[in-house]
């Protein structure tokens, strides 16, 4: 696959299991030619504004915009890498703490898959002398931060195809996952600007009256989750460039005991009349 899921996400553990990498291990020219294609759709969003769901780990988007990536964006998607590091720097105080470990020159790459620190020959097997253990520990965190160098370089090629070269450095790497992707934080009042409310009354239905006010109440992965059964997507592309708008209606002759239906191809929602907020909340959540 071109793009593997992060160590967090595949393994269940810490924050940003929703992200993704590319695969270090594909380096053959057809796979270079796919990463650069995945750059131009990257470039083609920032120029239509159409947004792509694309939740790469910011040390990919960093490294698109020139910025230098710390242990820390390596951390935040493979929370067990942090914790080894951790672990070898408190071994590292004694050489018996460190051969208790029994560490070896075969580490864990970031798609699970494992490699060898050693370049020279010996046997990558081999457990990692005391008196190697802070060149062990600088080539682990190096090789880590620099793995996806190559696909990221060809994802950068395939930017700069759509995009004029001079765009990337002035924008941070939040601004580039914005203007690629969409903005993670949901506005409930932009999402509001955007709704046709197909009611009678608009806005001033019980119903929507209803229904902003639950949405109001809802986390940011509420709301996300709202935009995916809705749309599919769980962002709004920026500054709505696509013209999308979100179609709320009345499901008729269904009560309490239903579900809302969702028309993803036209951003639609269709609503029982619920009797209360609360009833609402929950069918949405479930929803």
């Amino acid at each position: 696959r071109l793009l593997v899921p992060c160590p967090n996400q595949r393994m269940g553990l810490g924050a940003n299991q929703d992200r993704w990498v590319p695969n270090p291990a594909l380096r053959s020219r057809k796979h270079m030619r796919m990463f650069r294609f995945l750059g131009s759709l990257m470039g083609a969003s920032v120029r239509t504004g159409s947004a792509m769901e694309l939740d790469l780990a910011s040390f990919v988007w960093k490294s698109l915009v020139g910025e230098n990536c710390t242990i820390g964006d390596l951390e935040a998607v493979d929370e067990q890498f942090g914790q080894e590091i951790a672990m070898l720097r408190t071994a590292s105080a004694s050489s018996e703490q460190w051969n208790a470990l029994g560490t070896t020159w075969r580490i864990r790459g970031v798609s699970g898959r494992r490699v060898s620190l050693r370049a020279g020959p010996g046997d990558s097997a081999a457990p990692v002398a005391y008196q190697e253990r802070e060149g062990y520990i600088a080539a682990y965190i190096a090789y880590r931060l620099g793995e996806c160098a190559v696909p990221i370089a060809a994802i950068r090629e395939g930017f700069f195809e759509v995009v004029p070269k001079l765009v990337l450095p002035l924008l941070t790497w939040r601004e580039l996952e914005s203007r690629v992707c969409g903005n993670a934080m949901i506005d409930t009042q932009a999402l509001r600007s955007i709704t046709e409310h197909n009611l009678p009354g608009k806005e001033k239905h019980p119903l929507a009256v209803k229904f902003w006010s639950v949405v109001e109440g809802f986390t940011n992965d509420d709301r996300a989750a709202l935009l995916a059964f809705a749309w599919g997507r769980r962002r709004l592309p920026p500054g709505n460039k696509g013209g999308m708008h979100l179609k709320l209606e009345i499901l008729h002759g269904r009560g309490d005991e239903a579900l809302p239906e969702a028309h993803t191809c036209f951003f639609a929602i269709d609503i029982p009349n619920y009797s209360t907020e609360e009833v609402l909340r929950q069918k949405l959540l479930y929803a």
